[in-house]
């Protein structure tokens, strides 16, 4: 059988590293968006041109499972998961405290 072990949490220090988290998935996020939109935008415009060259540039570089293709989507996957991290640790903690804060007014806490 396993020791009963206990988990300490700094709700303040806790909540402060969430919104930090935040803070940053969400610039992540507009960053990417901005540069996802410029990087198609470029590539859209076909700068290496229509002739054969610049066609099999094309397929080489971007087309089906090529690996510049696949890094902007596995980014794009990624940045929405990284976004949702601070609020998802915020809500974890505000949740942690509210069930303590329950179990406190059901059972007492005095020290206990």
């Amino acid at each position: 059988m396993t020791e009963l072990r206990e988990t300490f949490v700094n709700p303040d220090g806790a909540l402060e590293g969430a919104a930090t988290l935040t803070t940053a998935g969400a610039q992540l996020a507009a960053r990417w968006r901005g540069l996802a939109g410029t990087i198609n935008t470029l590539n859209g415009a076909r700068p290496w041109g229509d002739d054969e060259p610049g066609k099999e540039f094309n397929k080489s570089y971007l087309d089906g499972e090529q690996p510049a293709q696949k890094v902007l989507d596995l980014t794009g996957d990624i940045v929405p998961v990284v976004e949702q991290m601070g609020p998802a640790v915020k809500g974890a903690v505000e949740g942690t405290v509210d069930t303590d804060d329950m179990v406190k007014t059901l059972f007492g806490g005095g020290g206990k």
